[in-house]
This record gives structure tokens, C-alpha cells and sequence, in this order.
């Protein structure tokens, strides 16, 4: 075989993997926004949370949306986003979910006093555990708050995630 044939063979080879690999990557970015899209349209608020945050993929479009998201070195340090901070009625701080859940942090005020509170939610957004406590001497107390405070409080943060998921879907695919 000449050289010059042996060299074409050998670009041609190079441009069918570098377009083999091109293509591969097309479509598994296609098929992640596909199944985004359909965990969107399904109302599975985990596994939309877990898409969005499972890597710094869709970071700059929470910035864009005004969420407060980690710096993108931070991003690529933790192997994705650990947490989203969400500014509404009251601010709150939303963590990587796990299987079936997420947290959520918020502090309020109860009875005139400034509390920091902990929910873990399920896929309806309804309250699995739910911790509440303020620093007093610098010890940290348990503090109990009424039934009727703690749904005022889950009705503002549901309102809240609900308003950052469908930002974020109108961000993403509007």
C-alpha cells in the first residue's frame, strides 16, 4: 500500500471516532433532558431534584433563574450541587436529595424568637421528620412549636419548591 493511502485510511479512521463519539455524547445529553423533561411533566419533585443536582450540568441555569448555587470549582469538587438556596418568604437552603427525600433548612421566628428548622419531605412534599431548634448560650435547644405553626411553615416551603420547580421548568424547556 502507497503512504499517501495509508494516511488517508488513517484520517478517515480518526473522523469516524471523533464523529462516533461526538454523536454518543449527543444523545446521552438528549436522553438525560429527555428523562428531566419527562420527571418534570410526571411531578416526581425527587427525581427532578436529583437530576438538576447530580452534577453542575444545569448550575448556570439555576444562577440564571436567581438560585443560589455553589461556585462551579466547588461543583466539580463534590461531584455535583449539595445544595440550592432558594430566597422567598422565608430562605431556605435545599440539600442533594436522597432515595425518597430532601431537606430542607429555614429559620424563622416562633414566638419571637429566631429558630432554625430541618424537614426531610417525601415526593409529595409533605413532612417525613421535621426538627426545630435555636442557640441559646451557645447550646443548641430543641424548641416544639404548634401543629397549626408547623403547616403555616410546610404550606410556605412547599410553595417555595413548587415555584423553583417550575421556574426551573420554564428555564430549561419555556
Amino acid at each position: 500500500m502507497s503512504r499517501p493511502r495509508k494516511i488517508r485510511i488513517l484520517l478517515a479512521s480518526v473522523l469516524a471516532l471523533v464523529v462516533g463519539f461526538t454523536l454518543y455524547f449527543q444523545y446521552q445529553n438528549h436522553q438525560e433532558r429527555f428523562q428531566l423533561k419527562t420527571s418534570f411533566e410526571e411531578k416526581d419533585s425527587i427525581a427532578v431534584l436529583q437530576r438538576l443536582m447530580d452534577s453542575g450540568k444545569y448550575a448556570s441555569d439555576m444562577r440564571k433563574a436567581g438560585y443560589i448555587v455553589p461556585p462551579d470549582g466547588a461543583i466539580r469538587l463534590d461531584g455535583g450541587i449539595d445544595s440550592i438556596g432558594i430566597k422567598g418568604d422565608i430562605d431556605l437552603k435545599m440539600l442533594n436529595p436522597g432515595r425518597d427525600e430532601v431537606s430542607v433548612l429555614f429559620e424563622t421566628m416562633v414566638n419571637e424568637e429566631k429558630i432554625d428548622a430541618y424537614y426531610i419531605l417525601d415526593h409529595q412534599l409533605t413532612i417525613k421528620r421535621s426538627y426545630y431548634s435555636y442557640i441559646s448560650n451557645q447550646k443548641k435547644e430543641d424548641v416544639n412549636i404548634s401543629q397549626a405553626e408547623e403547616e403555616r411553615l410546610l404550606k410556605v416551603v412547599q410553595k417555595e419548591l413548587k415555584a423553583f420547580l417550575d421556574k426551573m421548568y420554564q428555564t430549561l424547556y419555556g
